[in-house]
């Protein structure tokens, strides 16, 4: 089935963002290098874009990552996460020595409409790493996981190198090292806005209270007894075809049957005058025409970003 279209029902909503390695290939081994340069490139992405995307939850296992972000439009989390995923598979690709595609189609995101969708994702992310049977907690994921800050209230960072910079710097024969380029940056996260309203001591007891009842769950549902260990995780090899499950994505999380029937209503509208606005574009570009009155629909992403220009 074709993937949903970008579509944000309002300004400032919360998604849950879903990117995997093409074939399933474990490119996101957490190794002390991967792990450094990812949390370098999230943190410099998070601050780049700072006013218009917020980090609430994340996790990153060997060959796919899990995000709960809020973004202030459709547009922003796209060019938020062109940028993330392109300058993490940029490192990535020079520490595999990988030359080629890196992710796995496009990444996927659901609407968040309510508490109850919030908190059912906040423990998906949570059960990462323990529900697969990798380890029997969080804490012991050597890998990237939310739950490393938000209970355990550790400080994040890794760094961020200005490859750009130290380019140009090198081509007008500058005598510089890669360390002349490279910033420390922290990953910063904050309550969704349905949490937003709780004081610091109450949102770190309702992270603590959840993510306890999502380890629970996850050791109760996962078919193995015996959790794999990070020393075998790090064994594994990196280009071995790992089964991905297919199909589509929801297209939104809630628990209300009314909020998805109007979430519906609304993107079905959207989509078929995407469509229609998309065919004319489409048809302009057909003809040659050197202008075009084309204006898509609010609460996605135009085609081409919304510039067109027939040359």
């Amino acid at each position: 089935m074709p993937a949903h279209l970008r579509f944000q029902s309002q300004t400032w909503a919360t998604h849950h963002v879903v990117s995997r390695c093409i074939q399933g290939f474990a490119f996101l081994k957490p190794t002390k290098k991967i792990r450094s340069i990812t949390k370098g490139v999230l943190g410099f992405a998070l601050d780049k874009y700072e006013e218009v995307i917020q980090l609430h939850h994340y996790v990153f296992l060997s060959n796919h990552f899990h995000l709960l972000l809020s973004a202030k439009t459709s547009q922003d989390l796209a060019e938020f996460m062109c940028f993330f995923k392109g300058n993490l598979a940029r490192e990535l690709a020079r520490i595999h020595d990988w030359h080629g595609t890196l992710w796995q189609k496009r990444y996927s995101s659901e609407e968040i409409l309510d508490e109850a969708g919030l908190k059912e994702v906040f423990k998906y992310l949570t059960k990462n790493s323990v529900k697969e049977g990798l380890v029997d907690h969080p804490r012991q994921w050597k890998g990237l996981h939310g739950y490393h800050q938000l209970v355990m209230k550790k400080s994040v960072s890794g760094p961020w190198i200005d490859r750009t910079g130290y380019y140009w710097a090198k081509q007008r024969r500058e005598e510089v090292t890669l360390d002349d380029f490279t910033t420390e940056c922290e990953i910063k996260l904050t309550p969704p806005p349905f949490w937003s309203d709780l004081t610091n001591s109450e949102y770190q007891d309702l992270c603590r209270k959840l993510s306890a009842e999502a380890i629970r769950d996850a050791l109760k549902e996962r078919k193995t007894t015996q959790a794999m260990g990070m020393k075998k995780v790090l064994r594994e090899r990196i280009c071995k075809t790992r089964l991905t499950k297919g199909g589509t994505r929801p297209l939104c999380r809630t628990k209300c049957i009314k909020a998805l029937k109007a979430y519906q209503k609304l993107y079905f509208e959207f989509k078929a005058r995407f469509q229609e606005v998309s065919a004319d574009l489409r048809q302009a570009i057909h003809l040659g025409l050197e202008t075009a009155s084309i204006c898509f629909p609010e609460g996605g992403v135009p085609m081409f970003g919304g510039r067109y220009s027939p040359d």
